[in-house]
């Protein structure tokens, strides 16, 4: 996938951080996802009237916040501007006491965030398994066009579009690929949001905490792999994705190529 075409997918959302489009992408079987009906997105807490605006214009139906309780009463959102929307979102904190307690150390190197952060990957898919059961039970029931969002758009949101994809038959290849896209669309601007809370830390660490790296996404697989044998029985065992459910699915989001 070129990088000029992966960047068509990216919508430039006032205020929005990491807002992108999963259409588009080819299935093993040689369907495709259809466009402007599933988005990944960041935290849209600084959009302005214009970008509200946008997204009424889009149709959205359904926003699936996966930040914690603090992160929204932070940085709240006025989804009371887009009419019609539907919002979902849990009552949780994150249990990432290694990464917190990396951060609050001294010297932590760049190796050790890593270390952090694939730990912190390790336990996403089954800390997020109830959020992600719902996002993809909206999807089946045809709850379209649908965002599904975190703080920074790469963790637990890219582990939630890694599944997605990974449900549909979209090669592992091009999953990785759009893992690795917030790279290049997203990573200053949260650099830039966040360098306050990380000014102390050096500048690797904070490229390793930010950043999105092949071995992050692959360690979530890698722990599901080793807890339930494969991607297809941990959606069926942990996220309620019967066969049922995923012929809905794509039913819903794919379209002959």
């Amino acid at each position: 996938m070129a990088m000029m075409g992966a960047l068509e997918r990216v919508l430039p959302l006032e205020g929005g951080r990491n807002f992108r489009d999963l259409g588009g992408y080819a299935t093993r079987d040689g369907r495709r996802l259809r466009w402007g009906r599933l988005y990944r997105s960041g935290s849209m807490a600084g959009l302005t009237e214009a970008a509200y605006a946008q997204l009424a214009e889009m149709g959205l139906r359904v926003i699936c916040d996966l930040r914690t309780t603090s992160e929204r009463r932070t940085m709240p959102v006025d989804w009371g501007r887009v009419p019609n929307l539907s919002y979902w979102a849990r009552d949780y904190e994150l249990s990432f006491g290694d990464l917190r307690n990396l951060l609050a150390s001294d010297l932590p190197t760049g190796e050790q965030a890593r270390a952090a952060m694939t730990a912190v990957y390790r336990e996403l898919p089954f800390e997020q398994a109830g959020a992600y059961g719902e996002l993809f039970r909206r999807l089946a029931n045809g709850e379209a066009p649908l965002v599904f969002n975190c703080s920074a758009g790469k963790d637990r949101t890219g582990v939630a579009a890694a599944l997605i994809l990974s449900a549909l038959g979209v090669p592992a290849e091009t999953i990785l690929e759009d893992y690795l896209l917030t790279k290049f669309v997203a990573y200053d601007r949260m650099a830039s949001a966040t360098a306050a809370q990380l000014a102390h830390l050096a500048p690797e660490v904070i490229d390793a905490i930010l950043g999105v790296e092949p071995d992050y996404i692959r360690s979530a697989f890698e722990a599901i792999e080793a807890a339930h044998g494969s991607i297809e029985a941990y959606l069926q065992e942990r996220v309620g994705v019967t066969a049922a459910v995923l012929e809905q699915l794509q039913a819903q989001l794919l379209e002959d190529a």
